[in-house]
């Protein structure tokens, strides 16, 4: 009897701490609305570029757009992430179409089969069109449970954190996702900390769930912002991790200050890291740099949890 009963205790221990895991897909991509023009006559002349337009016309501004953010979804498509952050996005108030603009996470959902959550931070009056962040998510492996907005200190502009809580349709799992865009003063990291700390504090007092932060935190690795991230997050340290991620028009890549962020506290394995320039070219004649002032950044990763 004590012999059954012991044996019934360690295999329910057993069954109770027995991991699972689930791969998650990540990527971040500052995409500037699709309107870097810094290689804008020279894309328009590409015949690679021209390829995700076929009337090859440009007589508006939001044929280019469109043919840039199409070019630019072919590009993420080949990583085919779960999860997307993007930054410096543009949507439409209204359910009525603005021939002269493009809704950026709208398009580029509609061209990946994702489903997106958008932000709005401000109404930006020239273009008729809100502006801010967005979350495009794997609608055949995860579910929104829910969605929050926290607004962050202000800075040069109104800014705030997008966070999406999801649930894999299998296994189980409950995780956390934030897009990030902090503020973007040159010198003065005042603000930025600021935001940051808010995000830390935020996810502090509320309810416990594995969470990755993705964006353009606009500060370097020897930053107080991410020095203070660092305290509960960690990313990817290779050659690839640290490499530029920004850069003026027609600069080199300069500075890093975009981000993948996986949390301390869970553990998250990373399988595979990607700079932009690393990935793979669809036409060897189009440089991601040429599509944005940022580059991508994706990560393969499993997330580990005990089953209950």
């Amino acid at each position: 009897m004590l012999f059954s009963l012991i044996k019934f205790l360690l295999v329910s221990s057993l069954t109770q701490s027995t991991p699972i895991e689930q791969s998650v897909r990540l990527m971040t991509y500052n995409v500037m609305r699709g309107r870097y023009n810094c290689y804008e006559n020279q894309l328009k002349s590409n015949e690679d570029f021209c390829r995700a337009n076929p009337t090859r016309s440009f007589a508006i501004r939001a044929d280019f757009v469109r043919t840039n953010l199409a070019n630019i979804a072919q590009h993420i498509r080949q990583y085919e992430p779960d999860i997307l952050a993007i930054q410096e996005v543009q949507e439409s108030p209204s359910s009525v179409p603005n021939e002269r603009e493009v809704s950026t996470a709208s398009f580029l959902a509609q061209q990946l089969d994702m489903t997106f959550t958008f932000s709005p931070t401000l109404f930006d009056n020239e273009v008729q069109m809100q502006y801010g962040i967005a979350i495009l998510l794997n609608h055949r492996k995860f579910i929104i449970l829910s969605v929050e907005i926290l607004s962050l200190p202000l800075g040069l502009e109104p800014r705030n954190a997008l966070c999406l809580t999801i649930q894999s349709r299998q296994p189980n799992i409950t995780m956390r996702t934030c897009s990030i865009h902090l503020d973007h003063h040159e010198t003065d990291n005042t603000i930025r900390l600021q935001q940051a700390n808010t995000i830390l504090n935020w996810l502090k007092k509320g309810s416990y769930y594995p969470t990755v932060l993705l964006g353009d935190f606009n500060a370097n690795r020897t930053s107080q912002t991410l020095r203070n991230l660092y305290e509960y997050f960690f990313d990817d340290q290779s050659i690839d991790g640290s490499r530029p991620t920004w850069s003026d028009c027609g600069q080199e890549l300069k500075d890093k200050i975009d981000y993948i962020l996986l949390d301390r506290r869970s553990q998250w394995i990373i399988e595979e890291f990607l700079h932009g320039l690393r990935m793979k070219k669809l036409y060897s004649s189009i440089d991601l740099t040429m599509l944005s002032d940022h580059v991508p950044l994706f990560a393969r990763t499993t997330l580990r949890v005990n089953s209950q």
